[in-house]
């Protein structure tokens, strides 16, 4: 049973809203305010529909420029819904102070029992979904996985990538040797990391 303590996670989404969030439209960057432009998402019947807004994440321009994927953007929300009007409110926080991630840990430590009582009372899933558009934007197709707990779900995908590394140079390898962005792993690599992840899931298309 793999898990990365809460307080790394917090920090981790804390640091997120000092930069602007890096989203791809018609093939160019835009950097983007964070925490804005929210829209409504269906995570299926063990979440639900939530609210999501717009963040930084790495994937995005790892995903564009690999892919060559003209459109690409990242969102987030968490429950319950006051803590995103927590979030939100945390912009106005300077930016240098965002920035600081010794400060951020420790106000990531002091919100942990906060945070683990709450998950006590509205419980600590995580869902994420993955829309698909073509190019002629006539078809969608959407990917969701969904584990009802978020450490373990984290735990899990790291052990899954840590595997498939550890292979390199052997019989079973599936990652060449270098330097790769997620979406530019192999097919077999891709393939055994998301049947890691499928362990534990309450919710797993694909």
């Amino acid at each position: 049973r793999s898990e990365v303590p809460v307080p790394t996670i917090v920090s981790g989404t804390f640091l997120l809203l000092a930069p602007p969030a890096c989203t791809f439209a018609d093939g160019e960057r835009r950097d983007r305010e964070p925490w804005t432009e929210d829209r409504d998402r269906d995570f299926g019947p063990e979440v639900g529909r939530k609210p999501v807004w717009l963040l930084d994440n790495p994937d995005v321009p790892t995903t564009a420029l690999s892919l060559n994927i003209p459109n690409v953007s990242s969102r987030f929300g968490t429950d319950p819904l006051p803590w995103n009007y927590l979030f939100g409110a945390m912009k106005a926080i300077p930016r240098k102070i965002l920035y600081d991630r010794d400060l951020m840990q420790k106000f990531a430590l002091f919100s942990e029992p906060i945070i683990r009582l709450v998950d006590k009372l509205v419980g600590a899933t995580n869902a994420m979904r993955v829309d698909a558009t073509t190019a002629d934007g006539e078809e969608v197709e959407t990917s969701m996985i969904v584990h009802d707990d978020l450490e373990v779900c984290v735990g899990l995908a790291t052990a899954a990538f840590a595997i498939e590394v550890l292979k390199t140079g052997t019989e079973g390898e599936t990652v060449p040797p270098g330097v790769h962005y997620p979406a530019e792993l192999p097919k077999a690599a891709r393939d055994n990391i998301l049947e890691a992840v499928r362990e534990e899931a309450i919710t797993y298309i694909v």
